[in-house]
């Protein structure tokens, strides 16, 4: 398959956090592991350790069963193409600040609106930090990563927004969009329009779902997979990570 002849991306569901929240979870006990053991697969870079931001690792982490997926999803795209992950678990810390960091950046772009209004923006970019076990961050049960596309010379290809921009242009169907609207697209928009339609199409096909507002966010096992899905419960709940060889993973 080339990424011209993906096929369109659906309507997204628009779940609300409420009703993502309401999916009890059976614990799977899968184990974290590092995603960067298949290179000629699979390329991790993790993007919040190379912004020094506070907790992050230097590796990106995941379920054993993200690792399955991905690799799926990798061996479904053409050979000169390979998935790139950019984040996978993560702790607390880095979850706190990033929302923090997302709040200010809408602050600053929509100054008009009331605090209220900026948070609830923000969650449909970053999950709110957890206080509750049974309301998750999708990153914090290691279910949950943050991908795109590169070719094998290294080259990432476009998709039509920076990662982790908090606009209407980061939402999965934003081109899609605008076709059903008879809007024209340029031959950028065409191309983001594609490689999203790729990323999409392997990625669901290995059996992740998509976070409609980021084109980059893809989860499996997490209570909104269940939702879509129809599964009664979700596999993975939140979960402390050490590097420290000694430890295990505890449930929060």
């Amino acid at each position: 398959m080339t990424n011209k002849i993906a096929p369109p991306i659906s309507p997204p569901s628009e779940l609300s956090w409420d009703s993502v929240y309401a999916v009890p979870c059976k614990e799977s006990y899968e184990e974290i592991v590092p995603l960067s053991l298949a290179p000629e697969h699979l390329l991790c870079r993790s993007i919040y350790f190379e912004r020094q931001i506070p907790g992050a690792l230097p590796e990106c982490y995941a379920r054993e069963g993200i690792l399955e997926r991905l690799l799926h999803a990798s061996s479904l795209l053409p050979h000169h193409l390979r998935i790139v992950v950019v984040d996978g678990w993560r702790s607390t810390q880095v979850q706190s600040y990033l929302f923090r960091e997302c709040v200010n950046a809408i602050s600053t772009l929509h100054p008009e609106q009331a605090p209220e209004t900026i948070s609830q923006m923000a969650q449909q970019y970053v999950a709110m930090p957890m206080t509750d076990h049974t309301k998750p961050a999708p990153h914090a049960t290691g279910g949950a990563v943050d991908v795109f596309i590169a070719d094998r010379a290294g080259k990432r290809l476009s998709f039509g927004s920076a990662f982790d921009f908090p606009g209407d242009i980061s939402g999965t169907t934003f081109f899609e969009e605008k076709i059903a609207r008879n809007e024209s697209l340029t031959k950028q928009d065409e191309e983001a329009l594609y490689n999203r339609r790729l990323l999409y199409f392997v990625m669901t096909q290995a059996g992740f779902i998509n976070f409609h507002c980021e084109w980059w966010h893809y989860e499996y096992g997490t209570q909104r997979w269940a939702l879509e899905t129809g599964a009664e419960q979700a596999l993975y709940s939140p979960v402390n990570f050490s590097l420290d060889p000694y430890a295990s993973i505890i449930k929060i």
